[in-house]
C-alpha cells in the first residue's frame, strides 16, 4: 500500500470488507504512507465540501468524501497543515475550541485547552474571533519535535500562542505605543514569524519562550514596497524551513468598509466593484545569511508555490506523486475569494502564474452556481 497514490489507497478500501479493514488497520497504525500528493483546494459552501482538482482543472465533489457532521453556523476553516484542516468551534459564547480535521478520513483530533476570546470594548463585549491559524507540523508528527500553533485575531492587535496539549494559551498583544498591528503569521519550527504593519516589518518570537508570559520579540527585516493594489502572504518551504513573502498585484482597486469610527488598519476589505484579474506575482525569500537579515528577490526555479489567504505553501515538484506536465516548475497556484457583489461566483479565482514570462492562466469556474461562494484553502492530501 506504501506504492500506492492517494486514490488508489482510498479505492482500496471499497474491494471488500477484508481490505477495508485492512487499509483503515494501516492508517491507523501509521503503517500506510501513501507517496504524496499534488495539494488541492478545500472549498466550502452550505454545508458541503468540494475540491478543485488540478488533474482535472475543475471545481467537483471529491467521491471518497461524505458530508460533514460540523454544522457551517459554529465551525469555520482558519488554516491548514499538510494533510489536515485546522477548524474553529464558536458554538460556546465567549471562547473558540480548536480542532484538527482530515478532510480524506473525516478523522478529527481536538485541541484540549479553549481558547478565551477577547473583546472589541468591555462595555459592548463584541468578542474577537479567529481569521487565520498556522500550526508547526501536523497533529500526527513522529513525536520528535512538539506541535506549535499561532492564531491572528480579526483586530489584528492580538495572537494566541499554543502547544499542544498544554493546558492553556499564551495572549501576544501588538504594541499599541508605536501604533503597529499584525497582518500575517507563519511558523517554522520554533519560530513564529509575524508581519507588522505599519512598521513594514517581519517580526520574530521564539515559541520556546511562553513559559513564563508571552515571548519578546525581535524586528528581523524591513519588507519591501510594493503598489497600492498588492497583498501580501507570508509563505513557507517545510523541507528547507525557508520563509517566504508573495506579493499579488490585482487590476482592481478594492472597496473599504466605509465606518468612521473603526480606525484604518481595521477597516476590512468590503468588496470589489468588479471582478479582479491578477497581473503579476512577486517573491521574496527572507535571506538570514546576509548581515543584516533582508529579503531577497527570488525566482522558485526548480520549486512551485500554492497561495491562498489561509494557506501558503512553497515545495519542490520532485516532492510531489503527479505527471511532471501538470504542474510547471517556477509557478504559483493561486486560488483567492474576491468579494464581488455584482457576481459573487465571479469573485473565486483558481489559476497559475508563470514567473518565467508572467503568463497566467485562469481554470474554469462554474459561475452559473446558487448559494454561498466557498473560501478556498490549500492542503496536501493524506490519509494521516
Amino acid at each position: 500500500m506504501n506504492r500506492l497514490s492517494l486514490n488508489d489507497n482510498l479505492a482500496l478500501r471499497a474491494i471488500c470488507r477484508s481490505c477495508r479493514k485492512t487499509n483503515s488497520n494501516s492508517i491507523e497504525n501509521k503503517h500506510c504512507c501513501h507517496l504524496p500528493e499534488v495539494p488541492q483546494v478545500f472549498l466550502r459552501s452550505n454545508n458541503s465540501r468540494f475540491f478543485f482538482s488540478l488533474s482535472e482543472r475543475s471545481v467537483h465533489h471529491h467521491h471518497h468524501l461524505r458530508t460533514p457532521p460540523w454544522r457551517l453556523t459554529i465551525n469555520t476553516c482558519i488554516g491548514s497543515v499538510e494533510g489536515w484542516l485546522i477548524m474553529s468551534d464558536y458554538s460556546e459564547l465567549g471562547f473558540v475550541k480548536c480542532f484538527f480535521l482530515n478532510p480524506v478520513t473525516d478523522v478529527r483530533i481536538m485541541i484540549p485547552s479553549k481558547l478565551s476570546l477577547p473583546t472589541y470594548s468591555s462595555v459592548r463585549g463584541d468578542i474577537i474571533p479567529l481569521t487565520k491559524m498556522v500550526a508547526s507540523s501536523n497533529p500526527n508528527c513522529d513525536g520528535s519535535s512538539d506541535c506549535y500553533l499561532a492564531g491572528l485575531f480579526s483586530d489584528d492587535c492580538h495572537i494566541a500562542i499554543y502547544k499542544l496539549f498544554d493546558k492553556s494559551w499564551t495572549i501576544v498583544e501588538s504594541d499599541k505605543d508605536l501604533g503597529s498591528y499584525f497582518t500575517d503569521v507563519e511558523i517554522i519550527g520554533t519560530k513564529l514569524y509575524v508581519s507588522d504593519s505599519p512598521l513594514d516589518s517581519i517580526l520574530i518570537y521564539c515559541l520556546k519562550d511562553t513559559t513564563n508570559g508571552p515571548p519578546k520579540t525581535k524586528v528581523l527585516a524591513k519588507f519591501p514596497l510594493i503598489s497600492n493594489n498588492s497583498f501580501g502572504f507570508l509563505g513557507k518551504d517545510e523541507a528547507l524551513r525557508e520563509l517566504y513573502f508573495i506579493f499579488m498585484s490585482l487590476n482592481v482597486e478594492p472597496v473599504f468598509e466605509n465606518q468612521d469610527v473603526i480606525p484604518a488598519h481595521l477597516k476590512k476589505i468590503s468588496a470589489f466593484p468588479e471582478p479582479p484579474q491578477v497581473t503579476n506575482f512577486e517573491v521574496f525569500k527572507l535571506d538570514t545569511n546576509k548581515d543584516p537579515i533582508g529579503w531577497q528577490n527570488v525566482q522558485l526555479e526548480d520549486r512551485v508555490a500554492f497561495v491562498s489567504n489561509l494557506s501558503n505553501i512553497v515545495m519542490s515538484r520532485d516532492e510531489l506523486n503527479f505527471n511532471k506536465d501538470l504542474v510547471r516548475e517556477n509557478s504559483i497556484y493561486f486560488a483567492f475569494y474576491f468579494p464581488c457583489p455584482t457576481n459573487p461566483w465571479q469573485g473565486l479565482q483558481l489559476g497559475m502564474f508563470d514567473l518565467t514570462d508572467s503568463s497566467v492562466e485562469y481554470f474554469p469556474v462554474d459561475t452559473s452556481k446558487d448559494g454561498d461562494v466557498p473560501f478556498p484553502k490549500w492542503f496536501v492530501p493524506s490519509v494521516w
